[in-house]
């Protein structure tokens, strides 16, 4: 038998069973687990086999030669709805075979807009935007047995689904952020285990979520509401003449407010058609296809977003809530249906309003006790607990978001609570007025807990990441003047015997502290509860020095509040996912979690966020799913953020030998990097509107966009020849060296030995010269000097400080590592300025921050991902773990770990495709022992430093050894050092 064995089996990226999956040939792959007598080995062939429920083979994929440990499903075309399950053994290098692994589940879901039948999207009658939020139920009865049952469900903007009562899902916040002009998500749940003999209730509770961002007042004390952006609301008008039955011209007062390949609905809700627009000019709309009834003059008219981005921001058209639904009952005599439709009921709940940004005023003396469980009451007499009418009423059908909205499979894991916090310390500031400090920034809610109160006790939460100095809970970093003051929630009591409980459900903050306002003789408690994507960890690092490993800590968090259903930039002052936010640290973002699931997620975003016509057709927006803004000026058109959409194919590509999403989204990717030749190269220069962002020095536009061009040629290079496309991997590589020689003539002064952006000694920042080495730009004989210009800057002023910012940083630190210069490393952490100023303890900020800031000053947001890049050095430099150059998905490591300052243990770990890996080190004085764990599949470089012996070579003062899987100690003489740390 086999020395390895297949584990971690997955479908897409994911751990099954699945429902949903949306991918009729997805990709299947596989981990390893050393058999407990051998140490493992190395894969040299594998067999696949799928199957469907009843053991009946679906594809098999003979033994196939690859070390891959991957392999997309073969077979026939499945249909909706098909069940299938897989296994795999492999084969080492011993010709041996491994026994078959376990079956791994998936079943499909709802593949067209066929599959989804007779259900329509549905809506209250009459809620205007500023009313509270709608819930919608449906009675049915089953009679006998029922085998299967699964309940299909997309509630815009946020959804919470109940049968008889019960949460159909442990996940929050669903169904996920999206461009709702072209696509929504949707979820498969099964819920045969909440179902009831007879009488059943299903309930939905909406919220807008992202899909209607907008500042209606408060009604519970927000006198000045923050959101960062709004919606912009869809044209609506009236026809201006009459359209008659095969009309396929229509006329309104405001054509230009239609997008071209938007869609248009004409009537009222008894008689409305909705149409796409394909043409439009001072006469009015052309739409396809024509009309099948006819309409008066003052017939209402609603537009809506634009599906095929252009450069206006009506990506971001408001869509007011509605949901489409579809639950199947299967039993011995079939299966039976229940859609979304008239025959649903729906009232105005308890949640009054609703802000993605600003809070939630939720009255629980509106509620109808038991509204979602069998035997309510939906009729017109139905009261809610305050005695006053419910309001059931028939829902309505309603259109999609667009006519062009899919409904799509959330490939990501979804967002869960992942954990409770309770207070660590609680201040009351005066009767009444109390602050909760949780002892860590966090995204998430804050939970509620009331004793018993009188119905109508009103009870106010402010949460906030720092602190006024009155001790009260500061807003300052998660909202904005010009954008609104005010981010609260609001609880008014029902006032049950024992006491109520209530979080708000439709949005999320940041929070390190919440202040609570209550009558003073009310005493509330509040815990906090941590939200993520469920995404699973992937590694982490300890040390004997305090400061890494509170670092390390904090970059763990700022990571894991913005691992939401989107990748964001902050969890509380925007929310949105800016390209460059997570492709610039992914050396940290992918250490801490596994995204080869979630990253083609963000990639479906930032395909659907490229402009699909007019003369900027290929660009990307600043940020995707995109919401304001557009296309166009500083904040919507800037290569470094654009160019995820090449980015992220090629990092998934590397971290998890990925080549499939590169394959798919080929296309869009050559479409940016022409956009980017056509519309933003002049002579291979190209400007970045927004430099280096939060820098704490200015790099000049033009040589941060020219490198950020010269990423993107690079990337599709490589990407082109991975994919086996040997000529665009010559033009683009061609491309990639012009435009490294255009940027080399700009911006070095070869005077000074240094690159500047502006010629001068002041523009030669440390990103200026970090970012060309980092990149290959740099001509070999001028590499000494340029890393001299470099560590000169970060030597500079009071001490080694880094100064470099969104795009300057992560090279600073690769560069430094790679030069062996990891003493000005751990000098900058262990200052006092730069990332010892997060540590600092002041009244704001008690005990120091507990995430990394967005800026060097902690302006704006304390909970970001941009500053977090020292994080990378940790695991590749500190703990030594890192891919061997050319390697994808970690087949090949190169483990070699600094030692560096007064550090005496370093241990670390990561769990790539294969496996785990594991580096621990210590030292005594010049003793050095170094152990080291291989996953199977897998080999290694690992360099020991210092005096060893049985190196199979000796460079650079490392002992190097070659490994294959298993697990090994090394022992050195570290050399003399006249440094502190062996004295």
């Amino acid at each position: 038998m086999t020395g390895i064995r297949p584990e971690r089996l997955r479908i897409d990226g994911r751990t099954g069973p699945l429902l949903g999956v949306d991918d009729r040939h997805p990709v299947l792959s596989w981990g390893f687990a050393a058999e407990d007598a051998e140490p493992g080995g190395l894969q040299t062939a594998f067999q696949v086999e799928v199957t469907d429920p009843d053991g009946r083979t679906w594809w098999d994929s003979g033994v196939v030669e690859s070390g891959r440990a991957r392999v997309r499903c073969g077979g026939p075309e499945p249909a909706a709805r098909q069940r299938l399950r897989w296994r795999v053994r492999v084969r080492d290098e011993h010709e041996r075979w491994s026994p078959w692994s376990g079956r791994c589940e998936w079943e499909l879901g709802l593949l067209t807009r066929r599959d989804w039948g007779t259900a329509s999207w549905i809506a209250h009658p009459d809620r205007g935007p500023g009313d509270p939020l709608p819930i919608f139920a449906k009675a049915f009865t089953t009679c006998g047995p029922i085998s299967a049952a699964r309940l299909h469900l997309c509630g815009l903007g946020v959804h919470a689904a109940t049968l008889n009562g019960r949460p159909v899902t442990d996940e929050v916040l669903a169904p996920g952020n999206s461009n709702y002009q072209r696509s929504a998500e949707h979820r498969v749940h099964d819920v045969r285990e909440l179902l009831l003999p007879g009488a059943n209730v299903l309930g939905v509770a909406l919220g807008h979520g992202t899909a209607h961002v907008h500042r209606h007042g408060t009604r519970g004390g927000a006198r000045d509401p923050y959101s960062w952006w709004t919606s912009t609301e869809p044209a609506r008008g009236e026809l201006l003449v009459p359209a008659h039955p095969g009309a396929d011209r229509i006329r309104v007062p405001d054509p230009g407010g239609h997008p071209i390949g938007g869609t248009v609905t004409i009537g009222t809700r008894d008689r409305w058609e909705s149409r796409q627009v394909v043409a439009a000019d001072e006469h009015g709309l052309i739409i396809v296809p024509p009309l099948e009834h006819r309409h008066p003059a003052g017939a209402p008219v609603e537009g809506s977003g634009d599906p095929v981005a252009q450069w206006e921001p009506t990506a971001g058209a408001a869509v007011s809530p509605r949901l489409i639904a579809r639950l199947e009952l299967t039993g011995p005599d079939g299966r039976r249906d229940i859609v979304s439709g008239p025959d649903w009921r729906t009232a105005l709940g308890p949640a009054i309003t609703d802000n993605w940004f600003s809070g939630t005023d939720h009255d629980a003396r509106r509620a109808q006790p038991g509204w979602d469980e069998p035997g309510a009451d939906h009729t017109a007499a139905a009261t809610r607990r305050d005695g006053e009418p419910a309001g059931w009423v028939d829902a309505i059908r309603t259109t999609p978001p667009n006519g062009g909205t899919e409904l799509v499979w959330r490939r990501a894991q979804p967002v869960r609570i992942v954990r409770e916090w309770r207070p660590v310390r609680v201040r009351e500031l005066e009767p009444g007025r109390r602050v909760f400090d949780l002892g860590q920034n966090l995204a998430g809610w804050p939970r509620l807990r009331l004793p018993e109160v009188p119905a109508g006790t009103v009870v106010a939460l402010r949460p906030g990441e720092s602190l006024a100095p009155d001790g009260s809970v500061d807003q300052t970093s998660i909202r904005n003047d010009r954008r609104g003051t005010d981010v609260l929630h609001t609880y008014t009591a029902a006032g049950l015997p024992g006491g109520e409980t209530w979080q708000p459900v439709f949005q999320y903050f940041a929070m390190r502290f919440v202040e609570v306002t209550a009558p003073p003789e009310v005493r509330p408690e509040v815990v906090g509860l941590q939200l993520r994507a469920d995404a699973p960890r992937a590694g982490s690092v300890r040390t004997s020095d305090e400061r890494v490993d509170r670092l390390h800590r904090m970059a763990h968090f700022s990571v894991a509040s913005n691992l939401m259903s989107v990748l964001t930039d902050c969890p509380g002052r925007e929310k949105l996912a800016y390209g460059a936010d997570y492709t610039h640290p992914m050396g940290v973002l992918s250490r801490h979690f596994d995204l080869a699931a979630y990253l083609p997620t963000m990639q479906r975003h930032l395909a659907e966020g490229q402009s699909g016509r007019g003369p900027d057709v290929g660009n990307v927006a600043l940020k995707a799913p995109v919401y304001d803004w557009g296309y166009r000026d500083r904040f919507g058109d800037e290569v470094n953020w654009g160019n995820a959409i090449v980015l992220v194919p090629w990092l998934l590509h590397r971290l998890y030998d990925d080549a499939e999403t590169m394959a798919r989204h080929y296309p869009a990717m050559t479409a940016y990097l022409d956009y980017l030749r056509r519309r933003k190269a002049h002579r291979h220069l190209v400007v970045g509107e927004l430099g280096d962002w939060v820098a704490a020095e200015e790099t000049a536009g033009e040589l941060t966009g020219t490198w950020g061009y010269h990423a993107t040629a690079r990337a599709v290079a490589d990407v082109a020849a991975a994919l086996g496309n040997p000529a665009d991997a010559r033009e683009y590589g061609a491309l990639a060296e012009d435009i490294a020689r255009a940027f080399h003539e700009r911006f070095y002064l070869p005077d000074l030995g240094c690159y500047s952006g502006d010629g001068t000694e002041r523009g030669a920042t440390q990103a200026a010269q970090a970012m060309p080495l980092d990149a290959g730009i740099v001509p070999v004989p001028e590499r000494p000097r340029v890393l001299a210009a470099l560590v000169e800057r970060v030597r500079a002023s009071s001490g080694p400080l880094l100064r470099a910012g969104h795009l300057g940083l992560g090279p600073v630190v690769r560069v430094l590592r790679d030069a062996d210069r990891d003493e000005l490393l751990w000098e900058a952490l262990h200052q006092d300025a730069g990332y010892g100023a997060f540590f600092r303890d002041t009244p704001a900020n008690p005990g120091g921050l507990s995430t990394v800031p967005e800026q060097w000053d902690l302006r704006n947001s304390l909970n970001h991902m941009i500053l977090t890049q020292l994080d990378e050095w940790f695991h590749t430099g500190l703990a030594g773990l890192d891919q061997a150059p050319g390697s994808t998905g970690f087949r090949r490591l190169r483990i070699r770990p600094k030692v560096v300052g007064d550090l005496r243990r370093v241990e670390g770990h990561h769990t790539t495709p294969a496996g785990r890996v594991e580096s621990r080190w210590c030292r005594d004085g010049r003793e050095f022992t170094l152990t080291v764990r291989i996953p199977p599949n897998t080999t290694a470089e690992v360099h020991v430093p210092g005096r060893t012996a049985g190196a199979d070579l000796v460079r650079d003062g490392h002992g190097v050894f070659e490994l294959g899987p298993g697990e090994r100690t090394f022992r050195s003489t570290l050399p003399r050092s006249e440094s502190r740390n062996d004295r």
